[in-house]
């Protein structure tokens, strides 16, 4: 039997928001994050693009880009809640 391993696995995630403010916001809440790499296993990039933010995870194995894409989507979802509060409370 021919086992077969992954050297690799790279992801791109374009998450679309209502406007430039908020897209700056999410940026600026979660590139620390990304710059943040407690290990070689997983790398992310952010960079933005007007209202797309756009996310690139690079990992050596499924179990890390997994762990990853997991943490930005909950770091996002909180993210956007809680911009989404500030806001409300602005008005």
């Amino acid at each position: 039997m021919n086992a077969q391993s992954i050297d690799s696995i790279s992801m791109t995630v374009i998450i679309q928001v209502t406007d430039n403010r908020t897209c700056s916001l999410l940026y600026e809440t979660l590139v620390l994050e990304s710059r943040y790499n407690p290990n070689d296993r997983a790398q992310a990039n952010l960079t933005v693009d007007n209202n797309l933010l756009i996310l690139e995870i690079n990992a050596k194995d499924p179990v890390s880009a997994r762990a990853s894409i997991n943490s930005f989507m909950k770091w996002i979802g909180i993210s956007l809640q809680i911009i989404s509060m500030t806001e409300d409370t602005e008005k």
